[in-house]
């Protein structure tokens, strides 16, 4: 094999390694708090804005509002209205399990 063909190979290895790094940055632009399906394709128009409050609302507002849609009886059991986008039951520190109960 030649210089050529090896010019030409490391060319487009790196071309298409370019290529993936920014599809992947777009994709974590666009849903930077990696809410599932359900939440980003929800009919409800508020939904989106609602999961986003949910993450970024002052730790204890929410959970200090209860909820009013009787989500607070089987099978959803929660407590506030904080719960109705985040699980509190299934997420840590580290992660955030969105409830679909939020997207309408």
């Amino acid at each position: 094999m030649g210089k050529s063909f090896t010019k030409r190979f490391y060319f487009l290895a790196t071309f298409l390694l370019l290529i993936l790094v920014a599809c992947n940055a777009t994709n974590e632009e666009a849903n930077p708090n990696n809410f599932p399906e359900y939440v980003l394709n929800a009919t409800y128009p508020g939904a989106m804005a609602a999961y986003e409050y949910a993450v970024e609302a002052e730790e204890g507002i929410l959970e200090y509002i209860p909820c009013y849609c009787n989500c607070f009886v089987e099978p959803f059991n929660h407590k506030n209205v904080k719960e109705c986008f985040i699980s509190s039951e299934h997420s840590t520190n580290d992660l955030l399990v969105y409830d679909d109960h939020g997207a309408g």
